[in-house]
């Protein structure tokens, strides 16, 4: 409106100006200043309609069962649109965020992994930055959890963050941004001067709708993990949707980066569409369903055990009971427009608590106890409601549900564990089941409830840097394989290479002889397979010692008056300068009392979930209240880079010390519950010969007192029997 009463006083002003003056300089002026207010009206009416029609576009929805088809166009990252001739990628934001609230949903739970702010939860699995070439398997997270360093405390920047992990990642995050929450105090420079500045070549690895709403089928994850090692970030969704080939690779623009230097954009990656995929007005349908399929939650949480053999075979295991029953994945693990997913644990913080009440366990099959509201009750999707017959109360205090339900079938020993996230399951590849990192499974430890729960747990292994408060600060593992690499000499295993040596001809002729060395080792027997793996260790054990300390030594030169430390499977290396080793190798071991930085880190395990049938303890009380019941007498030994040169004995602690129980007092319960069978039986007899001493007892006082009746009713017969006697007396 205001537009056009200035447009009118523009107009009426030049008419009077043109009655009073023939100046054909004016007149150009004023036509000039008229064009320019109709053209800045035209603007901004296109601009309102435009933000209105947007503005209906985020608010419209479908709110029907059925799948909505999407038959839309596609624009690129410069928010163009794209056609069949574009060379740039594919934008998730500006072409799902044009009907969906991106921003809402990039604060959800799987695109907040790196941000320091958002609520932590429960602990779960840390992000494992591995080295295989340095020994190092180091735990990382920024969320607020016990168990795991902050990546800034690494020197470890949001870009090398991305570029290490993006692959597990559906986006968002530091990937678009290249900043996370608070850095650690005291980080800020050291982040600073490691962040390459390749955010504008790599571009930002946006929140990917698609990694989770495609149809099965339809994304690559494989094809976008390559796009992420490429370092070609924004080019990812691209590829995962098979929309056109891509060329170029940003990982190999080296030296000095200038984005506008018209040499740097020659190597920039272009894509060429499949104009096949384009319809005649210039849309493309995606394929997408409006809940994830559990096909595209494997690409991350997926797991296999390992035993001896290796990695154990899929068919001997059973699915999860409720995937088995048809559910799927986000039957329980829901989440609104904002995305904050339920994690199916109880005291979850949540957006939308009340709802989320009867998606744990215990809400689910048993329901909230005492309530009458139909929403809190239990059953939902027809789940069975347990009846635990003779099961104690107080095993519900103690134990969570996941403790005889979840996971492997406890075993006498900790299981050796491969996931998604640290391994890479869902690649490609040849994998032994041995590779770093080494975690296992099957650790029935207690959580802050005071309750038992079943967990997953490593042992970091890292260099670092000893403080004075007896704190280890790591360092940045890339930095320590330039540091370390003529001083460790591997090349690609540290420990196939430094900690198992394969021997050499007059090694092994020295252990088996000369005419047994020379035979293949696959006719070895067991006795002389056992000498040259105890000649490995102890070869191995030699190599560790004497390169560990050099390479220490070689780390304290980069790093100025500080001690440089190694650390595994809860051991603290260090640089003999007082001369204690009496190997003469230069490497000492430190005690430390610094659990939170050596020590066993854990964090529960809920899937996959057995049924009752296969449940812990469905062999009676003993199955658990015995000298080797396995909830309290299996063992876990640290696993690491360095585990294998010790003793099988070494460091192997059983779940009982684990959960902190009184070994009295459970050999007290043991002793109790081993002779309760023959207890009831000895109950049981003594109660029949007491029912039988009560029956005779009883029988003899009902004929007593028949008897006695019986003469009371007839004193006749009480005369008549006397009469003999007293006949008899005369």
């Amino acid at each position: 409106m205001n537009v056009l009463v200035c447009y009118r006083h523009e107009t009426e002003a030049s008419i009077s100006f043109e009655k009073s003056s023939t100046n054909e300089w004016t007149r150009e002026i004023l036509m000039m200043r008229r064009t320019v207010a109709i053209v800045f009206f035209a603007m901004l009416t296109v601009v309102a309609v435009g933000t209105g029609t947007a503005a209906e576009r985020a608010e419209a929805r479908s709110d029907g069962d059925a799948r909505y088809l999407h038959h839309i166009d596609l624009y690129d990252t410069d928010n163009r649109k794209i056609t069949a001739e574009s060379t740039l990628p594919y934008s998730p934001r500006n072409t799902c965020g044009r009907c969906h609230d991106y921003n809402t949903i990039s604060h959800g739970w799987h695109f907040n992994a790196f941000d320091s702010t958002a609520i932590s939860g429960r602990d779960g699995e840390p992000w494992i930055w591995t080295d295989a070439r340095t020994g190092t398997q180091l735990p990382l997270t920024y969320r607020d959890w016990s168990h795991s360093f902050h990546p800034s405390q690494a020197g470890l920047s949001p870009w090398q963050m991305t570029l290490k992990f993006g692959g597990r990642l559906p986006g968002g995050g530091p990937g678009e941004n290249g900043s996370v929450g608070d850095i650690e105090t005291g980080q800020e420079e050291q982040v600073a001067e490691i962040d390459p500045p390749r955010w504008q070549l790599s571009g930002s690895l946006e929140v990917d709708c698609l990694a989770c709403h495609a149809v099965s089928g339809a994304y690559d994850m494989n094809e976008r993990r390559s796009q992420i090692e490429k370092q070609n970030f924004a080019w990812a969704p691209t590829a995962a949707l098979r929309l056109g080939e891509i060329k170029g690779d940003v990982s190999r623009i080296r030296g000095k980066i200038d984005p506008a230097d018209e040499s740097v954009q020659k190597k920039m990656p272009t894509v060429t569409y499949d104009a096949r995929k384009f319809a005649l007005d210039g849309s493309v349908f995606v394929d997408l369903v409006r809940q994830p399929l559990s096909n595209a939650c494997y690409q991350c949480h997926s797991q296999r055990t390992v035993d001896e053999q290796g990695v154990q075979q899929r068919w001997i295991h059973d699915e999860d009971v409720h995937l088995r029953a048809g559910m799927d994945c986000v039957d329980c693990h829901r989440n609104g427009l904002d995305h904050d997913m339920v994690r199916g644990f109880e005291g979850q913080q949540h957006s939308n608590p009340d709802a989320m009440v009867t998606l744990s366990c215990a809400g689910c099959h048993l329901g909230q106890e005492g309530s009458s509201d139909p929403a809190l009750l239990a059953g939902r999707l027809g789940s069975p409601k347990p009846l635990h017959e003779g099961l104690p109360p107080i095993h519900f205090e103690k134990l969570a549900c996941t403790a005889c339900h979840s996971g492997p079938m406890i075993d006498e020993q900790a299981q050796r564990l491969m996931t998604s996230l640290a391994h890479s399951l869902g690649e490609k590849g040849r994998r032994k089941g041995d590779e770093l990192p080494a975690m296992v499974s099957g650790v029935y430890t207690k959580r802050a409830d005071d309750k038992v729960y079943p967990h997953k747990a490593m042992w970091p292994a890292y260099w670092g840097v000893l403080n004075g408060d007896d704190s280890i600060t790591p360092l940045n593992p890339d930095q320590v394989y330039d540091w370390t690499r003529k001083t460790l000499r591997v090349r690609r295993d540290f420990i196939d290479e430094l900690m198992l040596p394969k021997l050499k001809s007059d090694q092994r002729k020295e252990v088996l002889g000369e005419e047994r060395a020379r035979v293949d080792s696959e006719e070895w027997n067991q006795q002389e397979q056992d000498l040259i793996g105890k000649r490995q260790q102890e070869i191995g054990q030699q190599n560790f010692r004497e390169k560990v300390s050099a390479s220490l030594k070689a780390i304290e030169k980069e790093i100025g008056d500080r001690t440089a430390v190694y650390v595994s499977t809860g051991q603290v290396y260090a640089v003999d300068s007082e001369g204690t080793d009496s190997e003469g190798t230069g490497l000492r071991e430190i005690e430390s009392s610094n659990e939170r930085d050596t020590g066993m880190i854990t964090w529960p395990m809920a899937h996959n979930v057995r049924p009752a049938g296969r449940s812990l303890g469905v062999g009676g009380c003993v199955e658990c209240h015995s000298d080797d019941g396995l909830i309290f007498a299996s063992t876990v030994s640290p696993v690491g880079p360095v585990n294998r040169i010790a003793n099988d004995s070494d460091g192997k602690v059983t779940m009982a010390s684990l959960q902190g129980v009184d070994p009295l007092q459970r050999l007290a319960w043991n002793q109790m519950f081993s002779g309760r069978k023959t207890f009831k039986y000895f109950i049981a007899g003594s109660i029949a010969i007491l029912v039988c001493v009560l029956m005779i007892g009883l029988g003899m006082l009902s004929v007593h007192l028949f008897h006695k009746a019986e003469l009371k009713n007839n004193p006749l017969a009480s005369s008549d029997s006397s009469t003999p006697s007293q006949e008899a007396r005369r």
